[in-house]
């Protein structure tokens, strides 16, 4: 499974790269959604519990169908210019005919794949919608028959919530990571200026890969998606809080929206060097070496005397190991002394769930 964005005939000039706060608060409220998957996050996400009122937090676990699985395509930007302040982009999404906002808040509610149907005009369709939900969950019940009952109303009740969000803890949040957001974006602007179409796009996910055949970009994802880029904007929006995920908005009503995770001070690993590394290690004659690598530093000729291989077999052994940056080599006097690189083995949990998750 993977999003293919076809770039035939695509021009650099729509893609359009810019911060939003909004954007940004999305990423931070499906971390508090879903804590699990952003474990690098758990120090802020105990801060923010502890620092929310407790009516802030029972409202945002009522709204939270808007922003935990499929996040909310209001939520991001749906038109020019990026960049704007927060209070802007609210009274964009203010601005919305009632039955755009309705239908685009009712697919992020139910979380699937529905047929929406008018739910401002028609009662039937109102009705099938909200079943339709209850059968996911009763809290996505609840939340589509308040949107159903009085659009208008949900719509207010949505935008408080994310203005108190603002006041409690977004904006002090805001000033912490925007410069740093800025400046990913001019990164992208200057590569964009180098670069194909393709090779900017692909340049955002380490676990991205160009095509030719069409002109393509893969984003590996746990996610069937495609879209041709010819004739159409591309919004490139970074994010500190979307990490690990990287989230691509497809909707024949706004631009295309790519919002990418920028990386921490280490990068993470690709999926195929994660698995790499599992698979070497998963070698039972590599493993026996590393309990003694792990300990102290070794020759070869060492690690062939305790464990009973030749210095061929080692040789071999270590050097998969260094293939997959997990060996540290160094030379004393006239013999090199080997070690495991702790370093790249402790943080494998982490990267295997990062990978998996992005």
């Amino acid at each position: 499974m993977s999003v293919v964005l076809t770039v035939q005939g695509a021009r650099a000039a729509d893609l359009v790269t810019g911060v939003s706060p909004l954007a940004e608060l999305l990423a931070c409220l499906h971390s508090i959604a879903e804590p699990d998957h952003h474990f690098e996050v758990r120090p802020w996400l105990t801060r923010i519990r502890a620092e929310t009122s407790e009516a802030l937090q029972g409202r945002l676990t009522t709204y939270a169908p808007l922003w935990a699985r499929r996040r909310c395509r209001l939520l991001l930007p749906f038109e020019l210019p990026l960049g704007q302040t927060f209070e802007a982009e609210l009274q964009r999404i203010e601005a919305l005919p009632v039955g755009r906002f309705a239908a685009a808040a009712a697919e992020a509610i139910h979380g699937g794949l529905v047929e929406l149907g008018d739910l401002v005009g028609d009662a039937a369709a109102r009705d099938a919608y909200v079943v339709s939900c209850e059968r996911r969950s009763f809290g996505r019940g609840e939340l589509a028959r308040h949107l159903v009952a009085d659009p208008e109303a949900f719509r207010a009740d949505l935008l408080d919530v994310l203005r108190v969000c603002a006041e409690e803890f977004f904006t002090d949040e805001w000033a912490r990571v925007s410069h740093r957001l800025e400046a990913e974006c001019t990164a992208v602007r200057a590569r964009a200026g180098a670069l194909s179409v393709a090779e900017v796009l692909a340049s955002l996910s380490p676990n991205a890969a160009v095509r030719h055949d069409p002109a393509s970009v893969v984003f590996d994802k746990l996610q069937s998606l495609r879209a041709d880029l010819r004739g159409r904007r591309c919004l490139l929006v970074p994010s500190v809080h979307a990490r690990p995920h990287l989230i691509v908005k497809v909707d024949p009503e706004y631009p295309v929206v790519v919002h990418f995770p920028v990386e921490g001070d280490g990068a993470r690993d690709t999926l195929a060097q994660v698995r790499l590394r599992l698979a070497i290690l998963a070698d039972p004659a590599r493993l026996s070496l590393c309990r003694h690598l792990v300990n102290e530093p070794i020759t070869t000729s060492d690690l062939a005397a305790r464990t009973g291989m030749t210095v061929p077999q080692v040789s071999r052994h270590l050097g998969r190991l260094r293939e997959a940056g997990l060996l540290v080599s160094h030379r004393d006097g006239r013999m090199i002394q080997h070690r495991l690189n702790l370093q790249r083995l402790l943080p494998m949990g982490v990267d295997v769930l990062t990978a998996i998750m992005r």
